[in-house]
């Protein structure tokens, strides 16, 4: 569920749902979405250009860079669904890389375990 998108649900009463639906949308366009582009342009750019040959935001190894950035990068593919493979392929290339990663699937394994819930279900992303 895009940011703020709970002002528009069911939860509000009919009646303030249409207030709240065009601030909510002029918000998003004001803020969020030129935010989002800002910073998923650069980092669209920073993977095309990454040291060593890339593969990575640092160069060709696994950094905590790419371990700290991937949350925020998993919201904007699966949550927000702004990370796609139209708009930003190097991006939506390097999510579904870092999903493919033994250890972040064995840390997957490790939350689902100790919460009973699918990692995305916690995510919000389903």
């Amino acid at each position: 569920m895009p940011p703020l998108t709970v002002l528009k649900g069911d939860k509000i009463p009919f009646f303030i749902r249409p207030i709240t639906g065009s601030i909510v949308t002029r918000f998003e366009a004001m803020y969020f979405k030129p935010n989002f582009k800002t910073h998923f342009d650069f980092l669209e750019s920073q993977l095309a250009t990454a040291p060593n040959g890339g593969g990575f935001l640092c160069g060709k190894d696994l950094t905590a860079v790419d371990i700290l950035m991937s949350f925020p990068l998993q919201a904007g593919q699966k949550r927000l669904k702004i990370i796609n493979a139209t708009d930003y392929p190097k991006l939506n290339a390097y999510v579904n890389k870092l999903e493919g990663l033994e250890g972040y699937k064995r840390s997957v394994e490790k939350i689902e375990k100790e919460t009973g819930e699918s990692y995305f279900t916690i995510m919000g992303a389903e």
